[in-house]
């Protein structure tokens, strides 16, 4: 598409053009936040605490509209004549030439044009105005009971409130009269407007004793009871216990003599129940009735006519997800606390959670509603490691080192029909289906010689018009041909589980010395195991998509594709990493050959620092200046197809978003 201004210094119709001709909208938003709070001293041992928040934001939105006009660059050209309605000819460089003069041709131009139909987008000016306000309020008491100096008793009864309340109104009119100045009484065309008003709240009450003797064998009992507005009454409250024991073995005499070494070891047990709402809408067991102004299809005495349609379905009964946590733990500490190591063990199972409807027929008409149908199981681990020490010479360094690692499955589901992108019972999170890839036939008579050791199909199912170039799939089950089976983990045909997208073993090294006023940190992440695997979707992969060639694109990657033809312009290309380039998705599939290594190792964070000496700041009454440079996201290693960042891969369509920035900063930080 061109872009800039014709030879007549004419805007060509272009996104460039429409955003220098467009008129600015604007945002603005107020926002207000008020926090008061006290605490009542009954005695030394006796609190009440109370605290009350105050939010508010509203905001006001305008979008004035235009009207575009440009030499229109989607339209044919006619030809350009000059005032007496001659020919006008021209050069390869677009300047005017006699018409006999060597390579003169005639000359064309585009018709120049408000291109914008009256009333149509985006000739309206638009307004909203919304508010939101929030209310929160929280009481609790303690009370610090020492029966005596080996058993320390400490409990908490408490209540906290949320409400908020939120709506909005907005109004449009089209048909501007005058683009240059869009107001609502300068409008002639229709007239629209809506409003939307909600309310939500949630209340909690909470209780906690804490038992501690000796710092050796510590207790402490949760108890929540828990409700929110987006429930129907029945299942509107829920109940959460919790309970963890700990007992502090280097405070035990036995350990006495090793106490200089070790001097925390600890072991910890729990096992606790939490709820969440696990919903995005305010009245998710509600059905509404989707309305629309001034929208129908058809024309009625001349007007478009409001609409309503069906609504959707839902399930009355949907109430709190429950999480139920066991967690084994242990605490060490060592060397005067220069070495500090925490590991924990859990296991997370989340008991009714919103899940899928199962498949019901399409003669249903509509999308089956969620519903607290499914259970889910999480087993993991957690390791921190950390090391810090200062040297004689007064160099300080800390290490520190966290690993995690944690696999989930689907415990229960109400579906026997196990399809390999539905929930079923049994199933693993992140398993990633694909075919297994012999190669990409060089001939067309090796793609022959494959397809007839597929004599029950060949690889029909995938596509059709196999040759050179393509992709060759191995038979797993044997049954003579390439496909999917029934696409259940029953019969998958030759789909097998090629990886798996969830990351595995993440971790984050933190090093960081200081000396004389010089401090650097340095922050790297990772993870260790991921899979990506793109398909036919996933064009910034794969380049061509099965949609056609709209949908393409092409980056230098790309061009590594099958070529054997020796005249063509990039060259012959027989050993290529990509198979030849179709509009169809049968050499895209999910499969071995493509399956990407989306582990990594990122430097997140680098800074470098200098503090100024104390006796320099105090000069100037200033308690501390520190002069910093830094770095974010300096540096990557991994083995991921380099359009992607591994960070973000599972993000946006099929992981086309926007990269993360590697970022440079500077600044000084003055504490007075």
């Amino acid at each position: 598409m061109p872009l800039g201004v014709n030879e007549d210094g004419n805007d060509l119709r272009s996104p460039w053009s429409e955003t220098k001709q467009a008129n600015t909208a604007s945002q603005v938003d107020n926002y207000l936040n008020i926090s008061l709070g006290t605490t009542v001293n009954v005695t030394k041992d006796w609190k009440f605490d109370f605290d009350y928040t105050y939010a508010s934001e509203t905001g006001v939105i305008k979008r004035p509209g235009t009207r575009y006009s440009a030499a229109n660059a989607w339209m044919a050209g006619t030809l350009k004549t000059d005032a007496a309605g001659n020919q006008i000819y021209v050069n390869d460089l677009g300047q005017q030439v006699a018409a006999t003069a060597e390579g003169a041709m005639p000359a064309y131009e585009l018709p120049y044009q408000e291109y914008t139909a009256h009333g149509a987008n985006p000739d309206h000016i638009y307004r909203k105005s919304s508010g939101a306000r929030r209310h929160t309020f929280n009481a609790t008491t303690d009370y610090n009971w020492q029966l005596n100096d080996d058993n320390n008793f400490k409990f908490l009864l408490g209540m906290n409130l949320v409400t908020y309340d939120y709506e909005d109104n907005w109004s449009q009119i089209t048909d501007l009269t005058d683009i240059t100045n869009p107001q609502f009484d300068l409008a002639v065309g229709t007239q629209t407007a809506s409003g939307n008003q909600k309310w939500e709240g949630q209340m909690g009450y909470f209780g906690r004793i804490n038992y501690n003797y000796k710092e050796k064998y510590l207790l402490e009992a949760n108890l929540r009871y828990d409700g929110t507005s987006r429930f129907r009454r029945d299942n509107r409250w829920v109940w959460t216990p919790s309970v963890s024991l700990g007992w502090n073995i280097a405070h035990e005499n036995f350990w006495e003599s090793l106490r200089d070494i070790v001097s925390t070891l600890k072991l910890r047990a729990s096992y606790g129940k939490l709820a969440n709402q696990n919903t995005t809408s305010w009245y998710p067991t509600y059905v509404t009735m989707p309305l629309g102004t001034a929208n129908g299809s058809w024309l009625i005495n001349g007007q478009r006519p409001n609409t309503a349609n069906a609504p959707g379905l839902v399930s009355t009964d949907l109430t709190w997800e429950k999480v139920q946590t066991t967690n084994i733990g242990l605490d060490i500490a060592m060397l005067q606390n220069r070495l500090n190591v925490v590991f924990d063990w859990y296991i997370r199972d989340t008991k009714d959670m919103i899940g899928p409807a199962p498949v019901l027929p399409a003669t249903l008409g509509t999308d089956p509603p969620r519903m607290n149908n499914t259970d889910l199981r999480t087993r993991g681990w957690e390791l921190s490691i950390n090391w810090q020490d200062r040297l004689a010479m007064g160099l300080g360094y800390r290490i520190g080192l966290t690993l995690s690692d944690a696999r989930t499955e689907i415990t229960n589901y109400p579906s026997t029909n196990r399809a390999l992108d539905k929930y079923y019972t049994g199933k693993k999170m992140g398993q990633i289906w694909g075919y297994t890839t012999i190669g990409i036939a060089k001939t067309d008579e090796e793609m022959q010689q494959h397809l007839a050791s597929l004599p029950k199909g060949g690889q029909d199912p995938l596509g059709s018009n196999w040759g050179a170039g393509d992709i060759m799939y191995k038979d797993i089950n044997g049954d003579g041909k390439i496909d999917w089976g029934d696409y259940t983990e029953d019969n998958p045909g030759d789909l097998s589980v090629i990886g798996n997208s969830e990351p595995r073993y993440r971790f984050g090294l933190n090093l960081s010395v200081d000396y004389k006023g010089f401090d650097l940190g340095v922050f790297f992440q990772g993870v260790l195991k991921q899979d990506f695997a793109p398909n036919g979707y996933t064009p910034t992969f794969f380049g061509a998509h099965p949609w056609g060639i709209w949908e393409s694109q092409v980056m230098v990657q790309h061009l590594d594709y099958f070529r054997n033809d020796p005249e063509h312009p990039l060259g012959l290309n027989m050993n290529s990493y990509y198979p030849r380039p179709r509009f169809s998705g049968q050499n895209y599939e999910a499969q071995t050959k493509y399956l990407q290594n989306a582990a990594y190792l990122r430097l997140k964070n680098l800074q470098l620092g200098y503090t100024l000496p104390n006796k320099l700041t105090q000069k100037v009454n200033l308690s501390n200046v520190r002069i910093f440079v830094a770095g974010e996201n300096l540096f990557t290693i991994t083995k991921l197809a380099d359009m992607f960042d591994p960070e973000t891969v599972y993000g946006g369509w099929n992981g086309t978003v926007y990269p993360l920035s590697k970022t440079y900063s500077c600044g000084i930080s003055l504490n007075f």
